[in-house]
């Protein structure tokens, strides 16, 4: 019998045609993907599926920059096509790609200043202020003197305890770069020389930070030899260490700090102060916000119950309702989830008019004082030096506000006065997780005290979720269920079966 040729077999003509078809498709499919890739990153185009968001842009920007028409430059310092070899880089290169994509005025540019160093020049706001090629540019694109220039690390928030970036910054830096090129900066000045934690440079400088991110000029201000600025809307005093300059009847012309200060709120400006239980006696700046209705008291507040580290000084903050301090939380308990305030090694501090009791301070003007955050039912107050319960009525204040009402040509005007018993609140770890409420809480004062661009509802673009959910009697009442229910239910069930064994 004559054997078929091997070529001639029908299954390998059928196989041969299924591989060629095979290897068709094949390249059919990597020519498309490498062309719908070319035209996708030409065209911006792509689908967030990350679980925080990291590229969508949130309402609360649309809403704050729906109304802006002037031309924006977003201008990174090297090549555009250089930008994917670096995955930060490259994260806040898509993050400006969808504010091009969103917005019709905003457009991506390159500077290679390398290659242009005199180009580079006209957004250097001094001969310091060299640019770098990891600097990220916000300009007016007819005007470039007016500009925000930021480092790469600034769109990232770092974890303050492990030192790890933690968040995404990139829509909050873009989009408050933008607000700020539309208006003149107010001033926030930082109080020094009473051993305040100030500074850009300093240890702790994340409530600075804040202030710039909102939209202020910040500055430092020596009350002793300086005075306010016209532009000025508000004081911080931040951890002082020692007393300000009070009026001295044995010399009645020398440098009174209070009376500075005074006149400051008096002209609408506003006042934000932090303490905490370390925080030394401080009669003159005491005696002044007991005029505001705010008295802070010795002590710290512990919450052995419902606190959330072992000595129970990390409080999860109540948010009063019905009072002027309400409104500084408003919006965070329209949420189905309410996000979380936590206020660290906290002192307390008493309100000394209710609203209704309002001080009257003189014919045309009022003010009154309310809590803003207080500690839950649970918590007591103790005495910084030993375990004494102090005596405090009521419920513990954490963070209150005053108000003084002015009416100028008819029309209501106010200065406040906002209080914080800890000066751990604005710390790191507690403003860059978008499951805490802390920086909310601050941006609505801002808002309060006049800066109306201050936007309170971007998120921070968190890449894990640190956050801070169990509390001390949760945690105990876990800890009874695994130790004591979990193995007493096994060993129940194990008697029930060995008896059943033994009736067989």
């Amino acid at each position: 019998m004559e054997k078929k040729s091997f070529f001639n077999k029908k299954k390998l003509k059928y196989g041969g045609t299924s591989i060629v078809f095979t290897c068709i498709i094949i390249a059919a499919v990597i020519v498309f993907n490498v062309l719908f890739t070319k035209v996708a990153d030409n065209n911006a185009w792509i689908i967030d599926m990350t679980s925080s968001q990291l590229f969508t842009i949130s309402d609360a920007t649309h809403e704050v920059l729906k109304d802006v028409d002037e031309e924006i430059d977003i201008i990174f310092c090297q090549p555009l096509d250089t930008l994917s070899a670096n995955s930060a880089q490259n994260l806040i290169y898509q993050c400006a790609l969808e504010y091009a994509r969103e917005f019709d005025n905003v457009r991506i540019r390159e500077l290679d200043i390398l290659e242009k160093p005199q180009e580079a020049k006209k957004y250097e706001s001094s001969s310091t202020s060299k640019l770098k090629t990891t600097h990220v540019i916000v300009a007016s694109h007819n005007d470039p003197t007016r500009n925000r220039v930021f480092t790469y690390e600034s769109f990232f928030a770092v974890s303050e305890s492990t030192q790890e970036v933690a968040a995404f910054d990139g829509e909050l830096r873009f989009t408050t770069a933008i607000l700020q090129l539309l208006s003149d900066k107010p001033i926030a000045y930082f109080s020094i020389n009473h051993g305040e934690a100030t500074g850009s440079e300093s240890a702790r400088p994340d409530l600075w930070t804040l202030f710039e991110t909102a939209g202020y000029e910040v500055k430092t201000i020596d009350l002793s030899k300086e005075d306010f600025d016209a532009e000025a809307q508000v004081l911080v005093i931040s951890d002082p260490q020692t007393d300000f300059i009070g009026y001295n009847p044995n010399s009645p012309d020398a440098v009174n700090e209070i009376a500075k200060i005074d006149k400051f709120l008096d002209n609408l400006g506003n006042l934000m102060v932090f303490v905490d239980p370390s925080t030394p006696e401080l009669p003159e700046l005491e005696g002044l916000l007991e005029e505001w209705g705010i008295r802070l008291e010795k002590g710290v507040i512990k919450d052995t119950t419902e606190g959330y580290d072992r000595d129970g000084l990390l409080l999860s903050a109540d948010y009063p309702t019905d009072t002027v301090g309400s409104g500084l939380h408003s919006e965070l308990r329209k949420y189905n989830t309410v996000p979380k305030t936590f206020v660290n090694y906290a002192r307390p501090i008493t309100v000394l008019w209710d609203v209704d009791g309002s001080n009257m301070t003189d014919s045309v003007s009022k003010r009154d004082a309310s809590a803003v955050l207080t500690a839950s039912s649970t918590a007591t107050a103790y005495s910084t030096d030993n375990e004494t319960t102090l005596e405090l009525n009521g419920t513990l204040n954490l963070m209150t506000i005053s108000r003084e009402l002015q009416y100028i040509n008819d029309q209501p005007h106010y200065s406040y006065v906002l209080v914080t018993g800890s000066t751990d609140f604005a710390l790191d770890d507690y403003l860059h997780s978008k499951s805490y409420a802390n920086s909310d809480i601050l941006y609505s004062a801002m808002r309060f005290m006049g800066k109306e661009t201050v936007p309170t509802n971007i998120n921070h673009k968190e890449f894990t979720n640190e956050s801070l959910t169990i509390t001390t009697k949760a945690a105990n009442n876990w800890t009874l269920f695994i130790s004591v229910v979990v193995p007493s239910i096994v060993l129940c069930i194990g008697l029930v079966i060995q008896i059943r064994r033994r009736h067989l």
